[in-house]
């Protein structure tokens, strides 16, 4: 197994709603940035360093695995010594050895008798990273390589970044693990998310999982979204892959990125979003769960969930 681990001095933009095309917001544009990059996103940036396969005649998610050919676990985020997982659903990070208490504590916030236990929870163990707004004026190039101002369409943009560097007292990576019989090692400079932000990539085998795995989990926290098909029920599809399970959290709406190949936005699917818990009737067997993933773009990282021992309510 391996670990691939992303580190910036720049403030990241991880697109989220927003849009800068002029032709749909009109001369003012914004977007702003999840706190925690999609799976495409870390997946495009890892493809970059693996040799060149021509992927036009393949939909999104087979091009990614015939490039890559390993699979992807996370994302994680560590800030000094500590390890954290995106809460999409409240807009935080949590410390990963708080993901147990916080599956029990989403449970138990359905009943209005125990809700502000998780906000409690929240307010003192989660986290919200820095942002970092600007704004400028769109640029177009000339022959010459050179950049300047979009007069004649006047695109005025905003930004919203996630900002980890700005506590520079702590390294922060943002950490995946790679499950992989044989893969490349060593360092690489890769753009990662929007804007052209450079990151330094390092890939290193190791011996072990980020998160410890259980031999049994009867609860999983999604750690990144999971994907279906629009047009059915998205519990009922979970349920035909992993049994009779209650989910406790959001589904929403989301797109799995943009393709550079073809030029256009890949698909939108129904996502059970990062924060989200999955409570299951029988149980799993964690390791293989944890590696197997769930949903469309397992291998790429989508549908990751972090197995949890136990069963106690």
């Amino acid at each position: 197994m391996y670990r691939a681990v992303f580190r910036s001095l720049e403030p990241y933009l991880f697109r989220g709603p927003g849009e800068f095309d002029p032709s749909a917001r009109g001369v003012y544009s914004w977007a702003s940035s999840f706190i925690a990059p999609n799976p495409s996103t870390t997946a495009g940036a890892l493809a970059t360093v693996c040799e060149y396969i021509n992927t036009e005649s393949m939909e999104w998610d087979e091009a990614y695995s015939k490039v890559l050919r390993v699979k992807i676990r996370g994302p994680y985020l560590r800030k000094g010594s500590s390890l954290y997982v995106e809460d999409r659903v409240d807009g935080k990070f949590i410390r990963l050895e708080d993901v147990k208490e916080y599956c029990y504590l989403r449970e138990r916030s359905l009943d209005r008798e125990f809700e502000d236990e998780l906000e409690d929870f929240l307010k003192e163990r989660g986290f919200s990273p820095k942002e970092l707004v600007i704004t400028g004026i769109g640029l177009k190039a000339r022959r010459e390589m050179l950049k300047v101002a979009d007069e004649d369409r006047g695109l005025i943009y905003t930004a919203i970044l996630v900002d980890y560097p700005s506590d520079m007292n702590l390294d922060t990576s943002i950490e995946l693990d790679i499950i992989a019989g044989e893969m490349k090692v060593g360092k690489y400079v890769v753009k990662l998310g929007g804007e052209g932000r450079v990151s330094l990539l390092e890939i290193s085998e190791v011996d072990s999982y980020i998160c410890d795995i259980p031999e049994r989990a009867h609860l999983l926290y999604v750690l990144s979204p999971i994907l279906y098909e629009t047009g059915r029920d998205f519990v009922e599809m979970l349920r035909e892959e992993i049994g009779e399970a209650k989910v406790y959290g959001k589904v929403d709406l989301l797109g799995a990125g943009y393709s550079e190949v073809r030029k256009r936005r890949k698909p939108i699917y129904q996502a059970l979003l990062p924060g989200s818990v999955i409570f299951l009737e029988k149980g799993v067997k964690g390791r293989e769960i944890y590696e197997r993933g769930i949903g469309i773009g397992r291998e790429l990282g989508f549908g990751s969930v972090i197995p949890i021992g136990g069963d106690e309510r």
